[in-house]
């Protein structure tokens, strides 16, 4: 068979003993294969004489190919030069080769030995003339690879066809060996492509050949550093590193690598600094990658607050969704902790943050109910509409009756007219408060206010200490200007003791019609107020129009009136903008003339 025309020759190594065959290294040896090595002469006798009897010829269709990239020699003591490739100089034995595959670094392929004809590499040893169906000594199938986690040590088996199995098998390292007497097995530098160390041949007989010299072994020249091999997906050169992570191709725009992130498009990618990728092989992945992305506006973070579209998307502050879950863009929600929320004609706004619900209980509404929720699940839509106790109706309806002049006549507690918030005291005493436009003059302490500042109530103490009161402005809006709060401890003998606010804000009536008044508004820098309110016309919250600035309202008590206006935009993913929190002194300890509309509430659970 013609010999391929290779430009690139290895000739047969010169006479000379390898390096690792020095005198104390074959003692070493010696002494732990003593019965082996004492036979070698004979049996390089012996071979001469089975060669001359043996018909060597190939034990399939063997041909070398330009892809076959291990050259050089092996070396025996016993049976001389092993030729891995038949572009060495000097080689015979036909047309051969073997591979070591770049991409799974499988082994395979034929060598040839002037003493003992073909040696196959792994898978090859299949092949009919060799080892046929035969199994390795260790029972499986032939293979051989380079295990890059030994490190880079060949793994497996070869064999001398001639002599089939099992006398044939080639052990390449003493892990895959039955019972190894010693630790061996060749390795590569994929750098250098240099072979060295040692395999084994043995033979129950003592026949074998011992130990098998890579060091003359080397890889041959491929080379990352053209194209198409940085852009192959193979490692050319065994050196561990694939096309663009090769030193031949790294960051070489000529050969389709590009030398920063942001040329990804040579690779047939694109948002090179948004696409998961080290497009550039310098270990920084997109926006990580400073120098090349840093300037991308994809890599330019949104500041949320400033009303300035800063990674030119197109979304401003918290229209991006790089400020999700950023506070000031969670939407305004409110809550009813403890209690229930009531609504005549429908029920709206924005849905509360996972995890979180606008009602402890139920929601329900004669209207619809639109992104509220309980957390109990309860919601009522379309049930019986809630009419608000007004003048217009005898202050009666389906919620109770407000027995407006029973409260102004005396009947549930003394009246005591009163004309500023000055009057009112801390501890309520069971009392009414009025304040009467019309008559003080016609006029409001404020304007048209009646304003409340910062105050705290008190328990009542004894036996006929009362601790619950009532405000009522007719006539003019109330307009809440500081925290309300109760006496942060509870009552230990008589519940009448518990503080406990009731606020009415009624409007004044011309020809039947609502003039003025009636409304309740709580300014923006108000935190807390305490009470249960009443409001004919209208609640407003109150909000300075910024979410940053806003704060977070709380109401202990609860909310009644025709109009109730959630105005705060304050926002948390975990807090409400408004939070009514029931506390039950409105039904423990209602306030003078409240009973009634208190008696409709169907437990302590239930918030206006």
């Amino acid at each position: 068979m013609p010999r391929p025309v290779s430009s690139k020759r290895v000739g047969r190594p010169a006479k000379v003993v390898p390096a690792a065959f020095t005198s104390r290294t074959r003692a070493r040896h010696r002494r732990i294969h003593g019965h082996l090595v004492s036979l070698f002469g004979i049996a390089a006798a012996l071979l001469v004489a089975i060669n001359a009897a043996v018909l060597l010829v190939p034990p399939s269709s063997v041909e070398a190919s330009s892809s076959d990239n291990v050259m050089g020699w092996i070396w025996t003591d016993t049976g001389g030069w092993i030729s891995m490739n038949d572009t060495n100089s000097g080689a015979g034995g036909g047309s051969y080769g073997v591979h070591v595959d770049p991409s799974t670094k499988v082994v395979s392929g034929f060598a040839w030995s002037a003493n003992q004809g073909w040696v196959c590499f792994g898978s090859s040893c299949a092949t009919l003339g060799c080892a046929g169906g035969a199994t390795t000594p260790s029972g499986s199938a032939p293979a051989a690879s380079v295990d890059t986690s030994t490190p880079n040590r060949l793994r497996g088996w070869g064999m001398f066809c001639n002599l089939g199995a099992p006398d044939g098998w080639i052990s390449l390292n003493s892990l895959d060996a039955p019972a190894p007497l010693s630790t061996y097995g060749p390795t590569v530098n994929f750098g250098t492509g240099v072979f060295s160390g040692f395999a084994w041949h043995g033979v129950s007989n003592g026949s074998g050949w011992g130990w098998m010299d890579f060091s003359s072994v080397q890889m041959s020249g491929n080379s990352e550093g053209s194209l198409p091999s940085c852009q192959d997906g193979l490692d050319n050169d065994l050196d561990g590193l694939v096309d663009c992570a090769d030193n031949g191709c790294f960051q070489n725009p000529a050969y389709n690598c590009p030398a920063i992130e942001t040329q990804c498009a040579l690779l047939g990618r694109t948002n090179c600094c948004a696409n998961g990728t080290d497009d550039d092989n310098d270990t920084d992945i997109d926006c990580d990658d400073v120098a090349d992305c840093g300037s991308d506006p994809v890599c330019i973070p949104e500041v949320c607050d400033n009303t300035t579209d800063d990674d030119g998307d197109g979304n401003i502050d918290c229209e991006d969704s790089d400020c999700d879950g950023f506070a000031a863009c969670t939407p305004a929600w409110i809550q009813s902790q403890y209690g229930n929320i009531y609504a005549q004609e429908g029920v709206g706004g924005n849905a509360p943050p996972p995890g979180q619900a606008n009602a402890t209980y139920c929601i329900s509404s004669a209207g619809a109910i639109t992104s509220f929720t309980s957390s109990e699940g309860c919601i009522e839509a379309s049930a019986t509409a809630l009419n608000l106790p007004t003048g217009g109706n005898g202050y009666v309806s389906n919620i109770g009756r407000l027995d407006v002049d029973g409260i102004l006549s005396g009947r549930y507690g003394q009246v005591v007219n009163i004309t500023s918030d000055a009057g009112l005291p801390s501890v309520l005493a069971g009392k009414v408060y009025l304040y009467d436009r019309d008559a003080q003059g016609g006029v409001c302490p404020s304007g048209s206010n009646f304003v409340l500042n910062p105050k705290t109530f008190s328990n009542a103490a004894g036996a006929s200490g009362r601790g619950n009161g009532l405000l009522v402005v007719k006539g003019c809006d109330i307009r809440i200007v500081g925290d309300l709060n109760y006496q942060p401890t509870g009552v230990s003998e008589y519940l009448r003791n518990l503080a406990s606010l009731g606020v009415i804000s009624l409007a004044k009536y011309v020809g039947g019609v609502p003039t003025t008044g009636g409304n309740i508004s709580v300014d923006p820098s108000v935190s807390q107020v305490v009470g249960l309110y009443f409001a004919e016309r209208g609640i407003f919250t109150g909000s300075t129009g910024v979410a940053a600035t806003d704060i977070q309202l709380d109401v202990y008590g609860g909310l009644v009136g025709r109009e109730i206006r959630l105005e705060r935009r304050f926002a948390s993913p975990t807090e409400p903008a408004e939070n009514i929190i029931f506390d039950g002194r409105g039904v423990v300890n209602p306030p003078p003339g409240l009973q009634d509309v208190t008696k409709s509430l169907p437990s302590l659970r239930d918030a206006f």
